[in-house]
């Protein structure tokens, strides 16, 4: 199943990265970052969605499993009567 890409889903997960702001634990924010630094937060936020993305087709193919399985069964069962 191709991922599709999801523009909300893209934003809730680029929400959920944001890091909490401190003014003792982090810099200020135009204070220049590293390249190593700027390049380690990216793949972090390239992980996330990525794993949301597969977390989301494990369920949906769940669903679509349970939903076949109940069609299953009810044929089962109208095979049965009849």
């Amino acid at each position: 199943m191709p991922v599709k890409f999801d523009a909300d889903e893209f934003a809730s997960a680029l929400r959920q990265v944001k890091q909490p702001t401190s003014a003792h634990a982090e810099p200020a924010p135009h204070a220049p970052r590293s390249i190593e630094e700027w390049q380690q937060s990216e793949e972090y936020k390239v992980r996330v969605i990525s794993s949301r993305a597969k977390l989301k087709l494990m369920r949906d193919r769940s669903e679509a499993l349970r939903d076949s399985l109940q069609r299953f069964r009810s044929q089962q069962q109208n095979a049965q009567r009849a």
